[in-house]
């Protein structure tokens, strides 16, 4: 009973390695390169918002509504305590 299982184990594992497999080979596309983009320089400032918000006068109005934006976005702060308000920026630009 060993000798015949011995056997057909030997014959299913020949029958195996004698097959052949060939993977598909796909197509290689060449790869895509992106330029870096430099990033366009924004502008920030009192100045700016004068020219883009139709009512400029909410700009210094305190009981303005939350649309015209809060004064913290154009206030420079001190580098030694950062709750401290150093001064307005007018005109700024960022890149």
């Amino acid at each position: 009973m060993k000798a015949l299982l011995a056997i057909g184990f030997a014959l299913v594992a020949a029958s195996a390695m004698g097959q052949e497999f060939v993977a598909p080979h796909a197509p290689r596309k060449a790869p895509v390169v992106h330029e870096p983009v430099a990033p366009k320089p924004t502008i920030e400032g009192i100045v700016k918002e004068i020219f883009t918000i139709k009512k400029p006068w909410q700009l210094v109005n305190p009981l303005a509504p939350k649309e015209y934006g809060n004064g913290e976005n154009n206030v420079a702060h001190s580098d030694r305590d950062p709750g401290k308000p150093k001064g307005f920026i007018l005109f700024a630009f960022e890149w």
